[in-house]
């Protein structure tokens, strides 16, 4: 089961929820072909990394594949060898249809010091073929010598308006029984980010009251990174032990908080299964995080839930 927020990702800029003046700006650019550096700003959950990829795509006459987009998380390689080892890649052809290679940097913030001054040349000066996007919540930790080479958009907040519109379609489309006074309450929480609004749909769908909604959201505190834990453990998302713990450094949660997440996001999952064998997995998962964690222990109890977990079919 694909969850929502992935399910209704815009794929073309006519899906961009908010972002009408960068959208406009973009295609202008696409069709002057000149600029092949971009740094996207602004809210978790509004639209860098989505906005990076359509570009990309653009870029590749819109019949890019896997080969044409590399996608680099900074939040787990900042290091200088890292990015010098991408780098080096760009200097080939994608191999396909379309030569394009667009490198989105996410979480660029995260980079070393050693890391940006790697890429101040590539960036400068890069083959026609390459394209360098940087996404980031965090623009003042970029360096200015990086910023120059750029061309900057800033993605604001999008609309509780906008919200309500998203979250209304989406709901019918997935014949979801969720009342008008859970989805504004829903779309008020959301803090401007279409990602959040549709992760807090999936979760408050069986909310009766906007108080039973609001009290799920604020005891789940979903953000992508405990959604991506989440799917790991499940199994909808693959990866093992690694993976989890480099989730969990990113997790901007204490350990008590992020096991009443994955409680709760997991709980929604079952009550939507109907296959018994995926029913008593999730079951079993479940088990793993029942008790309650010591703030003393820190994150100790949630790893030791995580490996019970991820352990259950060896």
């Amino acid at each position: 089961m694909t969850a929502l927020h992935v399910k209704y990702r815009p794929a073309k800029f006519e899906e961009v929820l908010g972002q009408d003046t960068v959208v406009k700006s973009l295609k202008k650019v696409i069709k002057d072909a000149r600029a092949h550096t971009f740094c996207f700003t602004g809210p978790s959950g509004t639209g860098k990394t989505t906005i990076a990829r359509i570009l990309a795509a653009a870029f590749a006459d819109g019949k890019g594949t896997q080969a044409n987009v590399e996608e680099f998380d900074a939040a787990t390689n900042s290091g200088a060898d890292a990015v010098r080892a991408v780098a080096s890649r760009t200097l080939y052809r994608a191999i396909g249809i379309s030569p394009v290679k667009a490198i989105i940097i996410d979480e660029a913030h995260r980079l070393s010091a050693a890391a940006w001054t790697v890429l101040l040349k590539p960036i400068e000066e890069p083959p026609a073929h390459v394209y360098w996007m940087f996404c980031t919540t965090e623009p003042s930790k970029i360096p200015k010598t990086i910023q120059t080479r750029c061309l900057k958009y800033d993605l604001k907040p999008v609309g509780e308006d906008d919200l309500l519109k998203l979250l209304v379609t989406v709901a019918d489309a997935e014949k979801l029984d969720t009342s008008d006074e859970v989805i504004e309450a829903i779309a008020e929480a959301s803090g401007g980010s279409p990602r959040q609004a549709l992760v807090y749909l999936e979760e408050c769908q069986y909310c009766e009251t906007a108080s039973d909604a609001r009290a799920a959201m604020r005891s789940a505190g979903h953000t992508k990174e405990l959604i991506d834990l989440c799917r790991l453990l499940s199994g909808t998302q693959t990866g093992g032990w690694s993976n989890a713990v480099n989730i969990v450094k990113l997790l901007d949660a204490e350990a008590e908080s992020a096991r009443i997440g994955i409680v709760n996001y997991l709980a929604a999952v079952l009550l939507n299964t109907k296959d018994e064998r995926k029913a008593g997995k999730l079951l079993s998962i479940l088990e793993c995080f029942k008790t309650p964690y010591n703030q003393s222990d820190k994150m100790a109890p949630l790893l030791y839930s995580i490996g019970l977990a991820l352990n259950l079919d060896k």
